[in-house]
């Protein structure tokens, strides 16, 4: 059985980015925690580093998903960058990691259904895309520093959550068929 750990991003002190009357730290648990409802109504298992506005490290986040032996990890954030016209979904991958690569792309894909601008799918070294043992991956959901956009991050915190989780559920879906297809060649 595969476990989802879901990381939303900053809390407590750290706000993360901070525009147009929102903190990115609480989008980012509103929208982890609908994601975790969802999968757990699809029958797959998941938790999540924080559940409230708590500090919790990266490193603490690290070793949480490392020692529950996390099957994917998810990391959920909000982007910002000093254009007040930027915008869009991005998905990050340690670039090393193949599998990685594999699960960001999924995710991605099925965030592309949002209609939002697409950024891409990008390898980076961020310390839990790095530090984590499964395969990982970080998004950017949207740019809290555009207005527009941060209007649109607001209200669709449950559409972003559906999408991951849609992305979540093909990701174990294709997985589960190519484990298949190995056991008929064994």
């Amino acid at each position: 059985m595969s476990l989802i750990l879901i990381d939303p991003g900053h809390g407590g002190a750290d706000s993360g980015a901070c525009a147009s009357g929102l903190k990115e730290k609480d989008l980012n648990l509103e929208i982890a925690l609908k994601l975790w409802r969802l999968l757990w109504q699809k029958n797959i298992t998941a938790t999540l580093t924080r559940i409230t506005d708590l500090d919790k490290s990266l490193a603490q986040r690290c070793e949480m998903a490392n020692r529950l032996n996390a099957s994917y990890f998810l990391s959920i954030h909000c982007n910002s960058a000093p254009d007040p016209k930027a915008e869009g979904i991005e998905v990050f991958y340690f670039p090393q990691s193949e599998q990685g690569r594999r699960w960001a792309e999924t995710i991605f894909s099925a965030l592309e259904k949002l209609g939002r601008v697409q950024r891409g799918i990008k390898p980076a070294r961020f310390y839990v895309l790095k530090h984590t043992r499964m395969p990982a991956c970080l998004v950017e959901c949207g740019l809290i520093s555009n207005p527009l956009e941060a209007k649109w991050l607001k209200n669709s915190t449950a559409q972003i959550a559906k999408a991951l989780a849609e992305g979540i559920e093909n990701h174990l879906s294709q997985n589960q068929k190519s484990l298949s297809a190995l056991r008929e060649l064994a």
